[in-house]
């Protein structure tokens, strides 16, 4: 008894560190992103204040400039990437109503809430995981160090792979749970978010094994999500719009691989692929039941990092850690 009480004090302190851990993460990224060098007219460079920094910070999260791309009614083909922005615009709004609204009680919330609202999805994420299997602490560790280096690279979109983290985590509890109407409002937000949400609809076949169940839900979120995104109909038919295979200013993707020297390819496609992904394959490989659902879901999620996001993204990576953590523990169950 005296055993398991001191595991489980040290299994709480952990999670006690873990949740400032990844506060100290964030807030480091979140300054090292946006104390960018201001270029004065004789091309010298000066160090921003953090005061500045949050100034710079509080006034991109609620300049109405900062959604107007997203929000606008019209969509194009450009072949950029950032025309599939166009059906994540219920997250855009929704933030943007979060910030601007705290920005009138005072103009520094905005930076307070964007840390606290980020931090404590990643830490949700880790409770979820907790939930579905209680981790043991080299799992835990794994996953803080997971997401700190992840956060020790520039990252662009990482507000929508901190989401996507979230709801993965969250589906993976609800699919282990049974619970069709949480699974459900996760997918749709989830989707909501960003489109590739649609793939976490196969972690409920991970625990169960219902394919007309799925196939129905599946058809109810997608005539939701179209509903939703009517003015961009037109847009989404053209495969162009989700995934341009073109080159894109200021990114890398898998075409140009040979442009670089080999060495440095190979260090990105390791990175990049090969372990996160070889991950999922070598505890699926290893566990006594080999689970398939969960090697289609790594299968698809390589061919998403490869085709239809730069090279270089690394925040990404972060949607496919909670399949990381499942697979660590499902590697000694024999029956799911």
């Amino acid at each position: 008894m005296n055993f398991i009480s001191k595991s489980l004090n040290e299994k709480n302190l952990l999670f006690f560190i873990s949740f400032f851990l990844i506060f100290y993460v964030f807030i480091n990224f979140t300054h090292e992103r946006f104390a960018i060098n201001e270029i004065t007219n004789d091309k010298t460079f000066i160090k921003l204040t953090r005061a500045e920094i949050k100034k710079n910070i509080n006034q991109q999260l609620t300049s109405d400039l900062s959604y107007e791309e997203i929000l606008s009614k019209k969509c194009n083909i450009t072949g950029d990437m950032h025309d599939r922005h166009k059906v994540r615009w219920v997250k855009s709004l929704f933030l943007k109503n979060i910030y601007q609204l705290s920005e009138e009680l005072n103009s520094n919330f905005p930076y307070y809430i964007n840390i606290i609202l980020h931090c404590s999805l990643i830490f949700l994420s880790l409770v979820f995981l907790n939930n579905v299997f209680q981790l043991e602490k080299i799992h835990i560790i794994f996953f803080l160090f997971y997401v700190t280096f992840i956060f020790q690279f520039h990252l662009g979109e990482y507000s929508y792979s901190i989401f996507e983290m979230f709801f993965m985590s969250a589906a993976i509890y609800a699919s282990k749970k049974r619970n069709i109407i949480l699974f459900f409002l996760i997918i749709l937000m989830a989707t909501l978010n960003r489109e590739s949400g649609f793939i976490i609809i196969l972690t409920w076949l991970i625990f169960n094994l219902e394919f007309k169940k799925i196939i129905i839900l599946s058809a109810i979120i997608l005539t939701i999500f179209v509903i939703i995104n009517y003015e961009s109909i037109n847009c989404m038919i053209n495969p162009k719009f989700f995934v341009p295979l073109q080159k894109q200013e200021g990114q890398i993707i898998l075409s140009e691989l040979g442009s670089i020297n080999i060495f440095s390819s190979i260090l990105i496609v390791t990175i990049n692929f090969i372990l996160p992904i070889g991950l999922i394959f070598y505890n699926v490989f290893k566990s006594e039941a080999k689970n398939k659902m969960l090697i289609i879901m790594a299968i698809i999620y390589s061919i998403v990092f490869l085709f239809a996001t730069p090279v270089y993204q690394m925040s990404e990576k972060l949607i496919i850690l909670p399949l990381i953590i499942l697979s660590f523990n499902l590697r000694n169950i024999k029956n799911i």
